[in-house]
């Protein structure tokens, strides 16, 4: 094992800024091209990453309910469909559910209810989230609200006490070009009555809305942030990737990147679909029915077991040695959600940024259930 003085040693030397960035990040999110200071990298402990040490259990779940969803969105990669999309669709059984939450239900973790898909395409999925919360569980999941009709609303706020995100992405015009063929005043009603069911009961829900960022401006989306801080909890603004993880929006922070850091997905997460397949990152939910994707069945083993056995140990030594080549990894930048920089004030709103998201907190409302990530 590495001893804990040189362990402290090469975590000052990692979570050295001028190891990483060149010249001083700047935000430019809601303009004005405020500098930044880079405040740490995350990356997995020197230990894990030699190989010596691994998490007992994930960090965090994400369960594919469904990855059937009824919009086209223009910058989803992950639709039915497209050419690399080689999986076919389906849903998520009780079996299979009960067989995941049951082993999540021993490590007191944030389970996602939702991975690929939109979850609310699930007729049992109302009935999901009430077998979650009489487990105790903390869950979250995020919707494009379509669905989210009245009736929903008036039964999730009786006994969910998680987190919902809504993707909304602006006003009506980027969202009619945006989220194809759902109807933007359709989805701003279910929310906002949404919203008043859930402060009639006391603000139960954590609510947040998110902003994919397609090209707006920054003044658009200081209108965005504007229309939606006094009534919800979050607001997040993230970067576009295409179907490998590459950004493809012009990042809201600009900042010069000298070095890629070692991923922490497999060492924090893994994603269940909706057969029962294991898979360490939501890159791989388009092909997971590739041979170096599936790490295990939950059918077939314990999600602990395949947590902890030999083929995702071998895929974390890839990704240790940084021998992307041999998988979909090479070209994804999801690690640049690692780049933490300084947390800010607004006035009662708190800004929290890394590189690929901007989260605005509103530290007035509610209880602020939310401990996932969007």
């Amino acid at each position: 094992m590495i001893k804990a003085k040189i362990l402290r040693k090469i975590r000052r030397i990692f979570n050295n800024p001028k190891r990483w960035v060149s010249g001083r990040p700047v935000d430019g999110t809601l303009g004005g091209n405020a500098p930044l200071s880079l405040l740490e990298v995350s990356q997995p402990d020197p230990c894990q990453i030699a190989g010596q040490t691994l998490p007992e259990f994930p960090g965090y779940v994400a369960i594919e309910v469904t990855n059937v969803c009824n919009l086209r969105c223009k910058h989803c990669h992950y639709r039915f469909g497209l050419e690399h999309y080689t999986r076919d669709r389906g849903f998520i059984n009780w079996k299979t559910l009960k067989k995941v939450l049951s082993e999540v239900h021993g490590y007191n973790i944030p389970v996602l209810m939702n991975y690929d898909g939109e979850p609310l395409m699930h007729q049992d999925f109302l009935n999901f989230l009430k077998y979650a919360q009489e487990l105790g569980l903390n869950t979250y999941f995020n919707t494009n609200g379509t669905l989210f009709d009245a009736e929903f609303a008036d039964s999730i706020v009786q006994f969910y006490r998680g987190s919902i995100f809504f993707s909304v992405d602006g006003d009506r015009e980027w969202f009619q070009r945006i989220r194809v063929p759902a109807n933007y005043d359709e989805v701003v009603k279910n929310l906002l009555y949404f919203i008043k069911v859930n402060e009639k009961f006391g603000w139960p829900i954590t609510v947040g809305v998110s902003l994919c960022n397609f090209g707006q401006s920054s003044e658009e989306r200081q209108k965005f942030l504007n229309k939606w801080i006094d009534r919800v909890n979050y607001i997040s603004m993230g970067e576009v990737n295409d179907k490998f993880g590459t950004v493809i929006s012009d990042p809201m922070i600009d900042f010069t990147i000298k070095k890629r850091p070692i991923c922490l997905v497999p060492w924090q997460t893994c994603g269940i679909c909706h057969n029962g397949d294991v898979i360490p990152c939501s890159i791989y939910v388009t092909r997971a029915n590739t041979a170096n994707a599936i790490m295990g069945n939950i059918h077939e083993e314990s999600l602990k077991n395949i947590w902890q056995g030999e083929h995702y140990q071998k895929f974390r030594q890839m990704v240790a040695q940084e021998r992307y080549q041999e998988s979909f990894c090479n070209r994804c930048q999801r690690w640049r959600s690692q780049f933490l920089f300084n947390k800010s004030r607004m006035g009662d709103i708190e800004v929290e940024r890394n590189g690929l998201w901007t989260t605005f907190r509103n530290m007035n409302k509610g209880n602020l259930n939310f401990r996932g990530s969007p």
